[in-house]
């Protein structure tokens, strides 16, 4: 019988790090819980021992995407040794540096993939990426009034219509990103984001 002990803290960890890696690239209905385990080179009994089901799995694994993704690019967000709106800008572009050097334009957001697949399906995955988007919203939107503020942008703009366009726009470019397997919709993205910031 498993115990939750430091090893088995790893053997988590590192099914949600490889099972994740297949269920980005597959999708959630096309991975199996077997896919996951032999992706992670664990028994099938240690899956049901750290996970109640695929389902639970997929909202574990949104969290470690969020942590592992969004914080390194909140803290370009809060380094104040920029103005605001070079800080929006140095934000997104980190993000966008990622999918072009890491994933290589075909992986696209876990999340947005996730969400497009599953938001209909499953209540606990919709609500997990829905929570942690919203605090990517409020962090960004926080920089915007900054910006507000500075008279970088203008206060006849709603911060949070701003963010929302600003994300909306960024999904529908990783979406064309993947399905062209192409950077020019996340580089034209970016082209529309500095024009619309510095006019």
């Amino acid at each position: 019988m498993e115990m939750k002990t430091a090893k088995g803290e790893q053997k988590s960890c590192q099914l949600l790090e490889k099972g994740m890696e297949v269920m980005w690239s597959k999708g959630y209905n096309a991975t199996s819980v077997n896919d996951i385990v032999q992706a992670a080179g664990v028994p099938k009994g240690s899956f049901y021992f750290y996970f109640d089901s695929k389902e639970d799995f997929a909202v574990k694994a949104l969290e470690v995407y969020f942590r592992e993704h969004f914080e390194p690019a909140k803290k370009i967000l809060d380094n104040t040794d920029f103005s605001p709106k070079e800080r929006i800008l140095n934000f997104y572009q980190f993000r966008n540096n990622v999918l072009l050097e890491e994933l290589d334009c075909k992986m696209g957001c876990l999340a947005c993939n996730l969400g497009s697949e599953m938001a209909e399906h499953s209540e606990k995955i919709r609500n997990s990426i829905v929570t942690k988007e919203k605090m990517i919203h409020e962090a960004i939107a926080e920089v915007v009034i900054e910006a507000q503020e500075a008279g970088e942008i203008s206060k006849e703009l709603n911060a949070k219509d701003v963010v929302s366009f600003f994300e909306d726009a960024g999904k529908g470019a990783m979406v064309s990103m993947k399905e062209l397997q192409s950077a020019y919709p996340i580089d034209n993205f970016m082209s529309m984001l500095r024009t619309f910031m510095f006019s």
